[in-house]
Order: C-alpha cells, then structure tokens, then sequence
C-alpha cells in the first residue's frame, strides 16, 4: 500500500493507531494527543521538522511530570512515519527532554521572558493559529459532553483524553496570547536600518574551510523552521550572529565539530 507523504499529522495519527492490537493503544492516546495538538491537527507530516520536535520536547519537559514516558509514544509514532516512508530522516532521536531542563520549572515561568521579536509573518501566522485553537474550543466542549454521556467515569477513556486535550489547547492558548501581547514586529522600530544582525534579517555566511554559501533569516524560536531557512534566534548559531556585523567571522559549536563561517551579507 502506497501512502501519500502529504497526509495531515491527524490523518497519520489515525492511520498508526488503528495499525496497533488493542492492548498497545491502552495509555498511548493522551500522549500522542498531545503531540498532535501541539503540532496542529491539520500539519502536514512532510512539515515536520527535527527543531519542531526538539522544541516539543523542550515543551513537554517544562510542564513537569515524567517527560521520558509522555515522549516514548510520540518516538514510537514518528518511528512509524519514517518506517512508512511519510518522512525522509527518523525524527524519533531529535525527541529527547534538553539536558538541564528541571522538570518542576513552571510553564508560567518560561513566559515570563523579554519582548517577543516577531517578523509580520511570523506575527500573523501566530495570530491565525491562536485563532483556530479558539475555534478548537468548541469542538472540545461537545466532545466531552459526548464523553460525559458514559457514566462511568472511573474507566471513561474518552472523557480523559478530551479534558487532557481541553487542558492542552488552553494551554497553548495562554502561551500565544503570552507572546502576541508583548510581541514587537521586528524591523517596524527602526532596527532595520541597522547594520548589524537582528532577528528578522537575511544573514548570508560564507563556510571558510569549504567556500561554500548559506542564507538564513534570524527570527524568533516560535517562527523557526530549517526548511524554510528560518533560524532561531535562540540556536547556537542564532545566538552567535545576532548583534554581529558584515565582515566579522564566528565560531560554531556544533555535535559534528566545530565550523567557522564569515558574514558575508546583512540585509533586511
């Protein structure tokens, strides 16, 4: 059976679920749900990114609780994805809670950060999917009152998984509205006409040992996306450009070694 690498996240979910003897989906719901919500319901699977699901585990660690098992159904999944060929690399190792993350920091915490750096896009795309988790709400609601039709509420896995999904959109409600509200549009305060590197410049670096070229545009950690050439300010390369002008070298630490490129470009 030939599977189209276009399906929709929910679409793949169903799909892997339906694959597994009953016993295997016991307990396995709530965590993929919550992967998927995360994600959106409606991503496509071609979409995934290995940062996307670095960054979901990131998210995972800091709402507390044991992280390792809430991810071991979503490394099974995305194990499933590669098996099935909707994906071109294995996801499941980039699924691992950051060193140094305590697992009792609050969420609320994490939010209590600077003023999210938006570019336009990013801040209309943010705008657009806190809209559709709102719309979300009601979907939610009629779910658990379905649920809630079952009166045994002790053994009532339905009812569990909507109030785990419930508690998940709000979630992620409070964390976009977090970061809209306090959000400065980058470029749109002057900072564009700056010469050095700010989040929502087009960066280009020359590899000095290789001569080879690559283009990023820096922006903040909620627009990443490697495949679209959109880093994070917040990755160590994010972090070892910003502020820095045409002209200067930097030196990257990375798991493979250490590379030194020159900035060749700063353009808005």
């Amino acid at each position: 059976m030939t599977l189209n690498a276009n399906l929709p996240l929910i679409e793949a979910y169903t799909l892997y679920v339906t694959g597994l003897k009953a016993n295997q989906r016991q307990g396995i719901s709530i965590d993929l749900n919550r992967f998927v919500q995360w994600y959106g319901r409606n991503g496509l699977v071609t979409s995934l990114t290995p940062q996307a699901v670095a960054s979901y585990a990131e998210w995972v660690g800091l709402r507390g609780g044991d992280a390792v098992s809430k991810l071991e159904p979503v490394k099974a999944f995305l194990s499933f994805l590669k098996k099935k060929e909707l994906v071109t690399r294995n996801l499941a190792p980039h699924l691992r809670v950051p060193k140094g993350k305590g697992r009792s920091r609050k969420l609320s915490d994490q939010n209590k950060i600077e003023r999210a750096q938006l570019t336009r896009e990013g801040y209309d795309l943010l705008t657009t999917k806190l809209a559709t988790l709102k719309g979300e709400r009601v979907g939610i609601v009629k779910d658990i009152g379905r649920a809630m039709e079952d009166k045994d509420f002790k053994e009532n896995a339905p009812l569990d998984a909507a109030k785990e999904r419930q508690g998940l959109v709000e979630s992620m409600i409070k964390e976009l509205e977090q970061t809209l509200n306090s959000a400065v549009i980058a470029g749109e305060d002057g900072s564009a006409a700056a010469p050095h590197v700010t989040i929502g410049k087009k960066v280009t670096l020359k590899d000095i040992a290789s001569g080879r070229e690559i283009i990023y545009r820096l922006v903040h950690p909620r627009e990443s996306n490697p495949a679209q050439r959109k880093l994070s300010s917040e990755s160590p390369v994010g972090k070892a450009l910003l502020n820095r002008l045409e002209g200067d070298q930097v030196e990257i630490a990375a798991p493979r070694g250490t590379f030194n490129y020159s900035i060749e470009r700063v353009e808005a």
